[in-house]
């Protein structure tokens, strides 16, 4: 009630849609994501749900308001740091390969697994998935997944967009022997060809994506 209020939380980021702040409550750290509409909270509500329920790491709902002023989601703050924060420290102190070695071995299942459930993420890059220590393993967490979709149509599209937004995000840090790796996991089981097929397609958008300017930064 504090941060529906104001009185508690500063804003980290604040697009027309949404206003995100974050706080220090009871020896935590708290997000809270504000809408101007009753149900606009709604969508990432559900969707943290929906991912826990289906085994993946998201952060621990705290709270929802809804009035007719608008809406507000409030989020427990998943531990670790985003994978391109932790890309920049392993690059500085010399184990990159290992932070790549993390990203083949876990991410590329956990988006294999995203998407067997034919889920797409619609942000899915390194700021938004955490790791407690990339150097121990385990699954890293998602975040921001209120944009999260189960498509009716044009599945291979969706794929081949949250595959190339991932490759976009760890451009500078991975190597297409590294992209290519990454591929063989997330497609076990599939012919080479179309590995291949999917690899064109990806690296294909990844450039799109790449000369993008976002909107909002």
């Amino acid at each position: 009630m504090a941060l529906w209020s104001g009185s508690l939380g500063r804003t980290v980021r604040c697009v027309p849609s949404r206003r995100t702040l974050i706080a220090e409550h009871g020896g935590r750290t708290l997000y809270a994501k504000r809408y101007p509409t009753r149900a606009g909270a709604d969508r990432e509500w559900r969707w943290v749900s929906r991912l826990a329920a289906a085994g993946f790491r998201v952060a621990q709902p705290v709270g929802l308001i809804r009035s007719h002023r608008g809406s507000l989601a409030v989020f427990g703050a998943v531990p670790g740091r985003s994978l391109d924060a932790w890309a920049v420290t392993a690059r500085g102190e010399g184990w990159l390969n290992s932070w790549l070695a993390y990203v083949v071995g876990e991410v590329a299942p956990l988006v294999r697994q995203l998407h067997a459930q034919r889920w797409i993420h619609r942000d899915l890059n390194c700021a938004h998935l955490f790791a407690v220590d990339p150097l121990r393993g385990g699954a890293p967490a998602l975040i921001d997944v209120e944009r999260m979709m189960r498509p009716r149509w044009r599945w291979q599209r969706w794929v081949v967009k949250d595959l190339a937004s991932l490759l976009a995000s760890c451009q500078g840090f991975v190597s297409a022997r590294a992209a290519m790796r990454f591929l063989r996991v997330y497609t076990a089981g599939q012919t080479r060809g179309a590995r291949h097929k999917l690899a064109k397609a990806v690296l294909k958008k990844a450039g799109k994506i790449s000369r993008h300017r976002p909107r909002f930064g």
